[in-house]
């Protein structure tokens, strides 16, 4: 009985093991990744939306990358002008919506970008230029907005979180055991990898 107990203890052990390494590395990868359109190469220094705001107009023509939460969405010609709340990124580029923002920013994209897609409280990331700061008003109030020639405009999905407990015993198949030893949750993981969810979850072995 010794033995078997140990067998079975040895085979929960691995199976737990192995699932943690496999969930922890999906999670790193899927925190690291940039989505591609919105990647710059490694030594070309961006500037943030915060020293564009505290100094206009002294970093035109200079590389940034900013997010945020889409305010207003106007199609002009020749080009769409998005109105946008700043938010933090987070390591892949998203906005971190529930940190405070800084202010509000516009990005010019040259195309059309349907408002129907890109509708207001979408959250969004752009990477471009910085063009000249623009006066205008939020409300009855002034405001000078920082400007992005954006080149590329990500539009990210709604992130659906689930968390699924499965209860478990290490010694499902040891009867005179079942009273003895405690249950060990596992639980389903939603990763959200450049706006596509992944789920990782516990592999269940067949009878």
């Amino acid at each position: 009985m010794t033995i078997l107990m140990d067998n079975q203890m040895k085979m929960f052990i691995n199976k737990g093991s192995i699932f943690f390494i496999v969930l922890t590395s999906l999670i790193l990868s899927g925190c690291s990744m940039v989505p591609e359109d919105l990647r710059v190469n490694d030594n070309a220094p961006l500037v943030s939306f915060a020293d564009v705001r505290a100094e206009p107009n002294t970093n035109t023509g200079l590389n940034a990358r900013w997010g945020g939460v889409i305010a207003k969405i106007e199609n002009q010609k020749n080009r769409t002008m998005i109105e946008v709340v700043n938010f933090p990124l987070n390591s892949y580029s998203r906005p971190i919506t529930s940190q405070k923002t800084q202010g509000r920013f516009k990005i010019y994209y040259k195309g059309l970008l349907d408002p129907v897609v890109y509708k207001k409280g979408k959250s969004v990331t752009a990477v471009g230029t910085i063009g000249n700061s623009e006066k205008g008003k939020i409300g009855e109030q002034d405001y000078v907005y920082p400007i992005l020639n954006a080149n590329y405009v990500h539009l990210w999905k709604k992130i659906k979180r689930v968390d699924v407990s499965i209860m478990q015993q290490p010694f499902w198949y040891t009867p005179s055991y079942w009273n003895y030893y405690p249950t060990y949750p596992y639980s389903t993981v939603i990763i959200e990898r450049n706006g596509a969810n992944k789920v990782a979850q516990p592999a269940h072995k067949k009878h």
